[in-house]
């Protein structure tokens, strides 16, 4: 499951807790906080990220399935050893 890798490397954000004012601190399991917004805003930057995040993963899968290679190539910046790209 290419998915695993893309998450490892853009972990999704949650809510991690009340700042002032009614203000959120959203957070990653790399950075902490991100940012810090209001509870719309935290909601609305949560559900983007996870439809990237999601969007990323079926597309490193699809690619994988017909063109490990090139997933290789792209993920792990290796040399194409005369793959076009």
């Amino acid at each position: 499951m290419k998915a695993k890798y893309v998450e490892e490397r853009f972990p999704r954000y949650f809510e991690f807790g009340t700042s002032s004012e009614s203000l959120v601190d959203v957070s990653s399991t790399l950075i902490d906080p991100v940012v810090t917004v209001t509870k719309d805003q935290a909601k609305t930057l949560i559900e983007d990220r996870d439809v990237t995040i999601d969007m990323l993963g079926r597309l490193a899968q699809a690619l994988d399935d017909v063109a490990p290679e090139l997933l290789n190539y792209i993920w792990y910046k290796e040399e194409n050893n005369g793959t076009e790209i």
